[in-house]
């Protein structure tokens, strides 16, 4: 019950501070952006060759995927470093709550102010969307929701493990611009480059570039949790093996969700609290 608590206490506060408003105003803002581009703005070529719900969802979840590790690492990025540094933790932890209460209901109650904001947000833009173009699916739509929530609560803990590993804001700060940076821009400049590099090999130079890259170059591109529930394959090319597949998507969530924050707990556990 401690870690409920906690967690209930750092939903009530975003309330009360107006983060939660702000943040689902921002996303559904954002979302709807990105919406009326692919419906209406985008080009008639462009528009022909997604006329499928799940095309269209999956170009709308594209869109918004930069704004929600955004939002994720800057709820959770300051949530225990934040209180190290004021003493409040100190005076937290003399309550019954030990300290993996204090992250785990941290990072549920961060949580939750993520999840809420972006189903508020597809909700929201959901009608309109519905009204408007018979290219609206429920369960299409609904499941894209989902994993955007999903993929905001990963970007929530990895950046609570920031907090919870690093001593000062400033430290925690950087640590999470740095996040944002390597997942939302750094990332796919590797692959193209690794792309690049792959089609120019000996074996390949003399053919021209090929048409289906290394199956390990499509799991590094997976790995990044932005990607996880992507099909990152070519369209019309088939996974040939299993960490290609729909289900391991699971599996790469699941990783970044429980190691960043039991490596920043182990740290967090060992500590000083000075």
């Amino acid at each position: 019950m401690s870690t409920l608590t906690v967690a209930r206490k750092e939903f009530e506060d975003a309330i009360r501070s107006r983060a939660l408003m702000v943040v689902a105003t921002l996303f559904a803002a954002v979302l709807a952006m990105v919406v009326y581009y692919q419906l209406y703005m985008a080009s008639s070529a462009r528009l022909a060759a997604i006329r499928d719900p799940a095309r269209v969802a999956s170009e709308i979840t594209a869109g918004v995927s930069i704004l929600v590790p955004v939002l994720g690492t800057m709820l959770g990025y300051k949530a225990i470093v934040g209180e190290r540094e004021s003493g409040s933790l100190k005076l937290l932890l003399t309550l019954p709550h030990t300290r993996w209460d204090v992250v785990l209901g941290k990072f549920l109650g961060r949580s939750a102010v993520v999840v809420l904001s972006v189903l508020i947000g597809f909700a929201l833009v959901g009608v309109q969307f519905a009204a408007s173009s018979e290219l609206f699916s429920l369960s299409v739509y609904a499941m894209a929701a989902v994993k955007m929530a999903i993929v905001g609560v990963t970007f929530v803990a990895i950046a609570i493990a920031f907090s919870t590993a690093m001593r000062t804001s400033m430290m925690a700060m950087w640590g999470a611009i740095g996040l944002t940076l390597l997942f939302v821009f750094l990332w796919d400049s590797v692959l193209t480059l690794t792309k690049s590099f792959v089609e120019r090999t000996p074996e390949n130079s003399a053919v021209g570039p090929v048409s289906e890259l290394p199956d390990w170059y499509y799991l590094i591109k997976r790995l990044n949790p932005r990607n996880a529930f992507k099909d990152v394959t070519p369209f019309g090319v088939e996974p040939n093996t299993f960490y290609l597949e729909p289900w391991f998507a699971v599996v790469i969530i699941g990783v970044w969700l429980v190691l960043p924050l039991g490596l920043a707990y182990v740290r967090f556990e060992r500590s000083d609290l000075a």
